[in-house]
């Protein structure tokens, strides 16, 4: 990093052996920046400034592998430093066409599998994905698909899958007719990963996951006993999930994950086991979001609107993008190497049990004075409330947002939240103060449902106190 800020060394490009030397430092870092936990590293001390130098530098060779450098580390609000400026993919397309068209399979030294990763590793950025398009790659991508070199199959095929998750771009896809025969003749290659890469690509391009959304049962009319906890995550952390898989199911919670590492021809499987799921668990880190695989499976998640809880694999890990925007402002759960494990095993546990089904039931009214149902069937007295019947109550009040919070409360417990409210009610319609040392103050009140509750907006606090006031059974 050092010789690349070197300010003598920047006026000295032009020569032969100063050009070598700042090229294999960007190469070092580049090969560096593959390990995740390197790219924090290469952040520091203004390292993305230093590095983004050179992309504008007249070297179309050390543009290239600054872009390709800052692929991994810099996040989508940065992307305007290395491809509104330099003409980095129109530079990456001519280096893939010259490496394809040559005797030897290579391009200023790069490979055109080399050349395509890096181009699907800044595809992940979505305004780079019509800069691609633009360039007029796609011919380049159809032959690199009929390759007898299964790397160029695989890379060629995933840029066109992180490509389609453009709305815009996926219909031009679709119409592209020797696109989608390729894409289909891949789906049975015989190498799995392209074969995986071809079948996500056609998922993704034909729409399949949002046409199944639509035609899915309303989630109230499902019987939700049989369902289960999915695990989505990245392969590089599967050590770290399957012990919290083996801890989710020793406590009595049924878990989907797959350890097998799925190909194409069970993204079927992958699509059932989202729907099925109550719960989904996301593994959020740098890798996820590149994967499109990953994508795939979370952005429908998202569209069946299943209950999302990140679990955060990477320690200072801010993510953007799709992943950003798919997690909004959820809290996320550390799972990051040096985490305690324990601690965060157990928060995991508690989440998903606030989020557990209640199962289709009749709750049968036994009268008995004035802890029983009245003759409307309100249902059952709020002191007799099991936890289960307190979530059923929230599910009924759309309160999801709160049953992470209220896992423990039963009955009895929300009674006190209801007596606290109406207190608060009739001390300001008495207009009198609140004794000194007690808590039923209403910005107390009104505060406690917005810190420990969970609720972030007006209309949700009123959402809940508008329940609390109307309670006629879970």
């Amino acid at each position: 990093m050092a010789i690349l800020d070197h300010g003598p060394y920047k006026e000295k490009l032009g020569e032969k052996n100063v050009q070598y030397l700042v090229k294999a430092s960007l190469c070092i870092l580049h090969n560096v920046a593959k390990v995740p936990q390197n790219r924090p590293l290469l952040r520091q001390n203004d390292g993305v400034q230093k590095i983004a130098y050179y992309t504008r530098v007249d070297d179309e060779l050390l543009r290239v592998v600054s872009i390709m450098l800052l692929g991994y580390i810099i996040d989508e609000d940065e992307s305007e430093l290395i491809m509104d400026q330099s003409g980095a993919v129109e530079i990456m397309v001519k280096l893939l066409q010259g490496a394809l068209n040559s005797k030897d399979r290579r391009c200023r030294g790069y490979t055109p599998f080399e050349i395509t990763e890096g181009l699907t590793l800044i595809a992940t950025c979505e305004r780079n994905k019509k800069k691609i398009y633009d360039s007029g790659a796609i011919p380049i991508f159809l032959d690199m698909m009929q390759s007898e070199d299964s790397r160029d199959r695989l890379f060629a095929t995933k840029v066109i899958w992180q490509l389609a998750f453009n709305g815009t771009l996926r219909e031009k896809l679709k119409d592209n007719e020797a696109l989608m025969s390729t894409l289909e003749g891949l789906s049975k290659d015989s190498s799995k990963a392209v074969s995986n890469a071809a079948q996500g690509a056609q998922w993704v391009i034909q729409k399949q996951a949002e046409e199944k959304s639509r035609t899915k049962p309303d989630a109230q009319s499902v019987n939700q006993t049989s369902g289960h906890v999915m695990i989505s995550y990245q392969w590089d952390n599967q050590k770290m999930m399957l012990e919290v898989n083996k801890t989710l199911q020793n406590a009595g919670i049924k878990v989907w994950m797959d350890v097998e590492q799925m190909a194409g021809s069970t993204l079927q499987a992958m699509a059932e086991a989202v729907e099925k799921a109550y719960v989904v668990v996301i593994c959020v880190s740098p890798k996820y979001k590149d994967s499109p695989n990953c994508r795939t499976e979370a952005e429908y998640t998202f569209q069946l609107r299943k209950e999302i809880i990140p679990l955060m694999m990477e320690r200072n890990y801010n993510p953007d993008g799709w992943l950003g925007a798919l997690l909004g402002a959820k809290l996320w759960i550390d799972f990051s190497d040096g985490c305690n494990f324990e601690e965060s095993i157990n928060q995991l546990i508690k989440e998903i049990k606030g989020h557990t089904p209640v199962e289709n039931e009749v709750v049968t009214a036994v009268a008995n004075n004035d802890h029983q149902t009245n003759a409307s069937n309100k249902g059952p007295a709020l002191g007799t409330w099991t936890k289960k019947d307190v979530r059923s109550w929230l599910k009924k009040n759309g309160l999801d947002f709160c049953l992470g919070v209220l896992a423990e409360y039963d009955g009895s417990l929300i009674s006190q939240l209801q007596r606290l409210r109406k207190e608060v009610q009739s001390r300001r319609a008495r207009h009198t103060e609140v004794p000194q040392g007690t808590h039923v103050a209403p910005e107390f009140f009104y505060a406690s449902l917005r810190k420990d509750l969970g609720c972030s907006t007006l209309s949700e606090i009123l959402q809940f106190s508008r329940a609390l006031e109307t309670i006629d059974g879970p």
